[in-house]
């Protein structure tokens, strides 16, 4: 699976694909917000997205498209998405959802009350107004990878 930064050009088609899936858009082109299409053997078939800079990243639209589900993807693009924010010094994930609370916390996430999450997440716009009151939040605390003395990586 390759992860490519959606660029000015693919911000319409990622508009589309999140409004179908009934997940906010409007504020996609907005800086510091990045997106990335995934695909397998060139065909396009999830996007997902990261918010922020610092230890405390938000978790953005991720979205499998709807003819690839149940193949494993989601975890395979939440890992990918997971592995690039600790490569950006990332400590932990946030994330609001509708629909999809089970997964993520299948993947290691915990459901938390909306009123811990610190300051830099909380003002968010997602937090602030394009996610409902009624989206559950969860966190995870990422684990970064080290080296071992054979030179493998492993997550600590």
């Amino acid at each position: 699976m390759q992860m490519i930064k959606v660029g000015p050009s693919g911000l319409n088609q990622l508009r589309e694909s999140l409004s179908e899936a009934g997940l906010p858009c409007d504020d996609v082109s907005e800086p510091g917000l990045q997106f990335y299409h995934f695909e397998v053997d060139g065909n396009r078939v999830a996007y997902g997205g990261l918010e922020g800079s610092g230890p405390d990243l938000l978790l953005r639209s991720m979205i499998v498209s709807e003819t690839r589900r149940g193949e494993g993807l989601g975890k395979a693009v939440l890992s990918e998405l997971e592995r690039h924010a600790i490569s950006q010094g990332a400590i932990r994930l946030h994330l609001l959802t509708q629909s999809a609370a089970g997964f993520f916390a299948a993947n290691g996430y915990e459901l938390l009350d909306r009123r811990e999450a610190p300051d830099v997440i909380s003002r968010t716009a997602q937090f602030q107004h394009l996610c409902p009151a009624s989206a559950s939040y969860l966190r995870k605390t990422l684990k970064a990878p080290f080296r071992t003395e054979s030179g493998l990586s492993k997550a600590e």
